[in-house]
């Protein structure tokens, strides 16, 4: 009888883990068909209200639908021909690496850019760890190479 309970809490508790798997690759699944759309309404709503995202493409977190909203309406006007292609996802619960490939032609850089970078196109592939909790992404963390983007929009061709 007592290993009988025992077979049933650990069905239990691995369909619960499975759920939480499932909804976090949903999560995920979702960010990206936004990200592909440029649909900034639908990629906030994936996020908490406090979510906290970091990136090496500005200082500090962008904090909340409002920071993330800032952030990506600036990167689709800069660049509107902006493709992501989802290369590998690794699902750990509650937390999703993401391996992905970020394309586009900067034809529209925002003020202060260096007239050299424009229409410039480039390639990156980023790292992204997002942490999952609900249904909503609560953190992210961006990694890419910042050299080989300044050298595919030619910073280095002027310095």
């Amino acid at each position: 009888m007592k290993s009988k309970r025992i077979i049933i809490i650990a069905l239990i508790l691995q369909a619960v883990a499975d759920c939480a798997y499932s909804q976090s690759i949903g999560v995920i699944s979702r960010h990206f068909e936004a990200l592909s759309k440029h649909d900034v309404k639908a990629i906030a709503a994936e996020y908490a209200d406090s979510a906290k995202v970091y990136s090496p493409n500005w200082e500090g977190a962008k904090t909340g639908k409002a920071g993330i909203s800032e952030i990506y309406t600036r990167y689709f006007a800069s660049t509107p021909d902006l493709l992501y292609k989802v290369n590998h996802i690794i699902n750990a619960g509650e937390y999703i690496v993401a391996e992905y490939t970020v394309s586009g032609t900067l034809s529209m850089p925002e003020a202060n850019t260096p007239a050299y970078m424009k229409d410039k196109k480039y390639m990156l592939d980023y790292c992204a760890v997002f942490t999952i909790k609900g249904d909503k992404i609560i953190k992210e963390t961006d990694y890419f190479d910042q050299v080989a983007f300044l050298r595919q929009v030619g910073f280095f061709d002027q310095h």
